[in-house]
């Protein structure tokens, strides 16, 4: 028995397609067209904002808030469940958000402590930016000035951890950079462009050469919400959460108190603020003239510094040329290379001491890498002078051998009787 040949699939779906039309037309009517349910699909976070806002809903639903049932409505208003447009733009619909309001909006849900706790995330972040000088320009009315969304993102919010968010630690230079890196809107408020400037100090290199996340920011100086620039006085307090060492040995010197008195910015004063160059040991003689008479005593201090740091580097160096030398013989070397290292320790520590500046204390530190270096010297100078010795007295004990052999062979010929 044959069976009967079956139409394919799409040609029947092409057929009844066509008789359905077909009785739509005899009717009068035309059958509905099926709608389109991924465009009008329903989601927890944009509902259905997106069908006419594609883009706002792409960067809204890979958002943190869309993750955590924060919906369109949370902050624009209107009803999210619903295609027609004068029912989604009701009930308290704002639509674009005003600027000047954006700070309240996000505070009314990031200053609630029953909203905020189950993440452990801090409550008082709008009360932060009220006192920053952002906070502090949008009051008297200046809409140009950085509210929520500039740093975080109007819909692509993302957690200050994932290296997307614009808040991350690489990205917020360039963040930041969006309003401090505009020439022409710094001038109108007398400001320098301060991100290219970030961007060619020892921090950025840091930051992006050496991907260091732990390298100072803009936030890491002037805070994150309450941003602000640091007053004087309070410098050295910013700087020293990095350099600890730094500012222990700068408030026991005597710069302190004269910068207080006169009102001078503490490290930045030789440092500079944005800019920051990495500290070179020549600084040690050139800082002190920007401010003292260049023939005064504090000159001739400076150069007697930077006269001991750098006697003490130089027998470093031929301390490692030595050690270098050593290895080739070879040389049990590991010992002089540990030594080695904590002479530069001490090296590095007295450019840090130097925020004392007192040349005793800072000579201490140099004089202990100089007397490590000639140690080591001296040390490898006497186990390689033992082993030339050691190779002159074979090579003469050889040639002796050889001379001998040759006397006797000589004798020896003279001894044999000739044929």
């Amino acid at each position: 028995m044959s069976s009967r040949p079956r139409l394919p699939a799409r040609l029947l779906a092409v057929l009844l397609l066509g008789v359905a039309v077909g009785a739509g037309a005899q009717t009068g009517t035309v059958a509905p067209p099926t709608p389109d349910t991924r465009a009008t699909q329903v989601t927890r976070a944009s509902g259905r904002c997106g069908v006419c806002h594609p883009a706002d809903r792409a960067a809204f639903e890979h958002s943190l808030h869309a993750r955590e049932d924060v919906r369109c409505v949370s902050c624009h208003g209107g009803d999210d469940t619903t295609l027609e447009k004068a029912a989604a733009h009701g009930r308290g619909f704002t639509g674009k958000v005003d600027r000047g309001s954006i700070p309240q909006m996000c505070g009314g849900c990031h200053s609630d402590v029953e909203k905020m706790r189950p993440y452990d995330l801090p409550v008082d972040q709008y009360a932060l930016y009220q006192t920053s000088d952002h906070g502090k320009r949008l009051r008297a009315g200046d809409r140009a000035v950085a509210v929520c969304s500039d740093c975080h993102g109007p819909h692509d919010v993302l957690a200050p951890s994932d290296p997307s968010s614009k808040v991350f630690p690489t990205n917020i230079p360039r963040t930041c950079g969006a309003c401090h890196g505009d020439s022409t809107l710094m001038r109108s408020r007398k400001l320098h462009d301060t991100y290219r400037e970030y961007l060619t100090s020892v921090h950025a290199r840091a930051l992006f050469d050496k991907g260091n996340l732990r390298a100072p920011t803009c936030v890491s100086c002037h805070g994150v919400h309450g941003a602000a620039p640091p007053q004087t006085g309070d410098v050295n307090k910013v700087c020293g959460k990095c350099h600890t060492a730094e500012r222990r040995y700068f408030n026991a010197g005597r710069h302190r108190g004269a910068m207080a008195d006169q009102k001078v910015s503490e490290c930045a004063s030789c440092h500079g603020d944005h800019a920051i160059p990495a500290a070179q040991p020549m600084r040690l003689a050139k800082s002190c003239v920007d401010c003292h008479d260049d023939r005064g005593k504090e000159a001739v201090l400076g150069q007697e510094l930077l006269a001991d740091y750098q006697r003490a580097n130089d027998e470093l160096d031929k301390a490692d040329a030595l050690i270098a030398r050593a290895d080739a013989v070879p040389l049990q070397t590991d010992d002089y290379k540990a030594r080695l290292e904590e002479a530069r320790t001490y090296l590095r520590e007295a450019m840090t001491a130097t925020h004392t500046v007192q040349p005793d204390v800072v000579s201490g530190f140099s004089l202990r890498a100089h007397s490590v270096g000639t140690e080591i010297q001296s040390e490898i100078q006497g186990k390689l002078g033992n082993i030339r010795t050691a190779k002159l007295l074979l090579i003469l004990f050889w040639f002796y051998v050889l001379v001998t052999a040759g006397i006797l062979y000589r004798i020896r010929d003279r001894r044999r009787p000739s044929r």
